[in-house]
């Protein structure tokens, strides 16, 4: 009978503390875009948008695309994907892995460094001009 309560003991607090993930971190993050220079539109994957410098609240567990523009500037997409978070390998339950607690999206915060679009046409026109000499 006591080998019967020690297993049930067990299997009670391994099915409790697989969501432990879920309960402290959440399922959303929040991210952060940096672009310089600043004043970029950027719109995410998930519908959102904002004016960087700035933030939003996404999925843990769904890649993140980002788009962003600025008028005179080279537009730049990109990607924050869900990577897995310290311990999450080890401790990280069935169910924290569904609902994505396990996860940070990566990299966070994401940095842009935005191209000017003349300065673009001047590299290729001098690469371009340069092969004919």
């Amino acid at each position: 009978m006591l080998c019967f309560i020690k297993i049930f003991y067990n299997i009670l607090m391994l099915t409790l503390l697989t969501s432990c993930a879920t309960m402290i971190r959440g399922t959303t993050q929040e991210v952060s875009v940096n672009t310089t220079p600043t004043g970029a539109h950027v719109q995410f994957s998930n519908g959102k948008s904002c004016t960087s410098p700035c933030h939003t609240i996404a999925e843990r567990k769904q890649n993140l695309n980002i788009t962003v523009t600025k008028e005179g500037y080279y537009t730049h997409t990109g990607t924050m994907i869900p990577t897995l978070a310290g311990a999450g390998v080890i401790f990280g339950g069935f169910i924290d892995y569904g609902t994505g607690a396990v996860y940070d999206l990566q990299p966070n915060p994401y940095h842009i460094q935005l191209i000017f679009l003349k300065l673009l046409y001047n590299l290729l026109c001098t690469q371009y001009h340069s092969t004919w000499k």
